[in-house]
């Protein structure tokens, strides 16, 4: 679980971005089937646009 954290905290905005896209994109295919596990992956994706954004926004 640390080096998860370490690695959002080391890594830059855009690539967290990048993920968030991919995480985005894999959900898309879970809305029908597993509609518990869409939510739960477009939470996590919108929770690391937000951190993102104040990621870059704090450098600055």
């Amino acid at each position: 679980m640390n080096k998860v954290i370490d690695f959002f905290k080391s890594a830059s905005p855009i690539k967290i971005i990048l993920i968030t896209f991919l995480i985005g994109f894999v959900s898309m295919f879970l809305e029908k089937p597993f509609p518990n596990g869409f939510l739960a992956l477009r939470l996590i994706s919108f929770m690391l646009v937000v951190y993102a954004i104040i990621k870059f926004f704090s450098k600055k």
